[in-house]
């Protein structure tokens, strides 16, 4: 269920409750799929979808990458939880993920493969660090929409700065992965999708959620490295390489800038997601 051959930096939602869209999905080159069960499917057809969900993705060999976004609200979450792990589907997102979600309080975090948890409310955010020490994350991403409206704020870039920084921050004190940024809701901007997508990866993110399968192409051009990027970091490691044999450590490359320690990190990360 789970293909982790290459990177890739989009995860698009599909209605739990329009599983046809999934094969859409797939023919149009997406790799990582959430499957929601919370915003998307009314709450009496809750029950119904988690049975379909589960039995679709039992019966099915998809090689993407599934999750499944659980519900937020405890008593749902909990059976969510039941019934994803009574059919061994191991990967999912928590939305408004705090310390007295479900997932926490009934310890059952540990039973998945992958957690990754939507930070909604500030509660969430503060007690980041507490909740990685009560359940295994294996990454976080924003909820923009929902954090904005518990704060009170404005959905606008300077507005949610020092919020998309701190999540940065925090993953990355707590050796997680880059965090996921939100949605971008405007699925005709394209153009506003692209200039979007290259601030959130300017600001430290690894990658964005996604609403429509046309969003996909652009997020995975803007954070995968470039072919440019790529070819110079290669030239700096050959460049370390040859210094290193003759015993120098900090130089100047063939294009005037000094290199240390965080320029030679910097280029293997980029060769390692070029792979």
């Amino acid at each position: 269920m789970e293909n982790n051959k290459s990177y890739s930096y989009h995860y698009l939602y599909v209605p739990g409750n329009k599983l046809e869209f999934i094969d859409k999905a797939i023919k149009k080159g997406v790799r990582n799929l959430i499957i929601d069960f919370e915003d998307s499917v009314p709450m009496n057809e809750k029950d119904i979808v988690r049975k379909n969900v589960c039995e679709f993705i039992s019966n099915h060999e998809i090689d993407i990458n599934i999750s499944v976004r659980i519900n937020s609200d405890n008593e749902i979450q909990k059976k969510d939880i039941e019934s994803l792990l009574s059919n061994s589907i191991k990967n999912i997102f928590v939305p408004k993920l705090e310390t007295n979600s479900s997932i926490i309080k009934e310890k059952l975090g540990d039973e998945f493969d992958s957690v990754i948890g939507i930070i909604e409310t500030a509660s969430g955010l503060n007690n980041l660090v507490k909740i990685t020490d009560k359940i295994k994350l294996n990454r976080a991403a924003i909820g923009e929409v929902d954090f904005s409206a518990d704060l009170g704020i404005e959905e606008t870039s300077e507005s949610l700065l020092f919020y998309r920084s701190q999540l940065v921050f925090i993953s990355k004190s707590l050796d997680l992965k880059k965090p996921i940024a939100g949605v971008y809701k405007n699925i005709n901007d394209l153009e506003g999708l692209k200039e979007f997508a290259l601030y959130v990866k300017k600001l430290g993110f690894g990658g964005m959620q996604a609403i429509h399968p046309t969003q996909v192409e652009i997020i995975e051009k803007t954070f995968r490295p470039t072919q440019d990027e790529i070819s110079d970091a290669v030239n700096l490691l050959q460049e370390i390489k040859l210094n290193n044999k003759k015993g120098i450590g900090v130089f100047v490359d063939s294009s005037g800038s000094i290199v240390d320690a965080a320029m030679i990190k910097k280029a293997e990360e980029i060769i390692t997601q070029s792979e």
